[in-house]
């Protein structure tokens, strides 16, 4: 039975609808169901994190305060479920900056680790992209979960990972060291995997 008590969550087509380099608060806007989905987490005591990749700082499409002002209104909006966002990390890098807080490298795992006293085997990673699901592989989470929202549907294809089962809404795919990966429709049922596989490990 596996102890996992944080969640880390990319922002955008994970959290929130993706809409390029967003910089204006009044455009953050939950996913379908993205709030009971916090809200579900939240009951299961878990602590969320968002660790998001914002390189329209870098290229300055907006500023450090632009970002700022969406992370307000990302947090009221869970609150309004009952949910708690305990932090959001950034990286305000372009890729050719070669940082080392872009994911999939582990800058910021290794920023909220500190700040917190965060271990890995009690993390999950969640994400709709490549780099989220090495983000938590690289820094040895316990698991990584790719969801379908967001850019997802075309990540699962081009990794050539399995389509979820319609019944549950999520496919744990492998595990490896430790670490395992699984593919979710959405939040929801990214959540869902958490409670039912994860820490029940009943299936």
């Amino acid at each position: 039975m596996a102890q996992i008590k944080n969640i880390l969550l990319d922002r955008d087509g994970t959290v929130i609808v993706d809409k390029h380099y967003l910089s204006d608060p009044e455009g953050v806007e939950l996913i379908p169901d993205g709030g009971r989905a916090l809200a579900a987490l939240q009951q299961a005591e878990m602590r969320m994190y968002v660790v998001t990749n914002q390189s329209g700082i870098g290229r300055g499409y907006f500023t450090e305060d632009d970002l700022h002002a969406c992370t307000v209104r990302l947090d009221e909006l869970a609150e309004l479920f009952g949910a708690i966002i305990e932090d959001t990390v950034f990286c305000p890098h372009t890729p050719d900056e070669e940082c080392d807080c872009r994911k999939p490298q582990t800058g910021m795992w290794n920023q909220l680790k500190d700040m917190y006293g965060l271990l890995p085997q009690e993390s999950v990673m969640i994400g709709d992209k490549q780099a989220d699901v090495d983000f938590g592989k690289n820094a040895g989470l316990a698991a990584s979960i790719l969801v379908l929202t967001g850019k997802g549907e075309k990540e699962r294809q081009k990794l050539e990972l399995p389509e979820v089962d319609e019944a549950t809404g999520y496919v744990t795919v492998s595990t490896e060291n430790g670490w395992t990966l699984a593919v979710a429709k959405d939040l929801t049922a990214a959540a869902r995997w958490v409670a039912e596989v994860l820490v029940q490990g009943d299936k």
